[in-house]
């Protein structure tokens, strides 16, 4: 689920795969430029570590629904974007206490990696080398870090795989009880394994959405039901309906 927090233009955002060591945990480290299009950032179930110039980096929780960026146009940004379910041990705190939530990553992490992160970002000399800074502090974290709980883990694959074949049914239970296994999926991802679900199946439209297409065959291709069920779902993750979010 690598589609951009921000909706901004491609030509002021790119994406690169993290360090190698990484990769079991980070989607990708990112740069831009604030665009500052009111449709702002859209759920997509991830986690992100952000930075800009001048300021103290924070932590981009889960979003249910679409959330203004808070930054200027033309503002510079970078950060990493961790894997659904894999963030929590690395920042120490349960993803559900995120949700809907920018918070500084200096109330999460202890003080000390807060503030050496914060001091060589500050010296950081554009986008490239601020990447590296927070990819190296991440890689400290994880060295120490409990590993992600594997049985959630291996739902969010199942949902991302059914969702990627334009099926999304019955989320896997893999021998736990439905109650347990929401308490843990709601620990690790933020939300439940339905809205999870609904936001994978929302990106995979974004991306088929590139295509010169009508939106109910863009609709059934997605995993919806109609083209009536993905209006609801863009009018309730984005604000807006699929013409107005300009995936087509």
């Amino acid at each position: 689920m690598n589609q951009a927090r921000d909706t901004m233009p491609a030509v002021t955002y790119r994406e690169n795969p993290p360090r190698l060591e990484l990769r079991d945990r980070v989607a990708c480290v990112w740069a831009g430029t604030a665009s500052g299009r009111a449709t702002g950032v859209l759920p997509d179930g991830c986690v992100d570590i952000v930075w800009a110039p001048g300021l103290e980096p924070f932590v981009a929780g889960p979003d249910t629904v679409a959330r203004p960026s808070g930054f200027a146009r033309g503002t510079m940004l970078a950060g990493i974007r961790f894997m659904p379910g894999a963030t929590g041990p690395i920042l120490g705190a349960p993803i559900s206490s995120l949700l809907d939530m920018c918070v500084r990553l200096g109330d999460l992490w202890p003080r000390r990696p807060a503030r050496d992160l914060r001091s060589r970002l500050d010296y950081a000399r554009g986008p490239a080398q601020a990447l590296r800074t927070i990819e190296h502090a991440v890689l400290a974290r994880c060295a120490d870090a409990p590993e992600p709980d594997e049985v959630v883990a291996a739902i969010v694959a199942s949902i991302l795989r059914s969702v990627a074949g334009g099926r999304p049914g019955d989320v896997p239970c893999f021998g736990i009880s439905a109650r347990q296994l929401r308490r843990r999926f709601i620990a690790a991802v933020g939300y439940g394994p339905k809205m999870f679900q609904r936001v994978a199946r929302f990106h995979h439209f974004l991306k088929l959405g590139a295509a010169t297409r009508g939106f109910a065959a863009l609709a059934a291709e997605a995993g919806y039901a109609d083209q009536s069920h993905l209006n609801r779902e863009c009018m309730s993750l984005a604000g807006c309906t699929p013409r107005q979010l300009g995936s087509v």
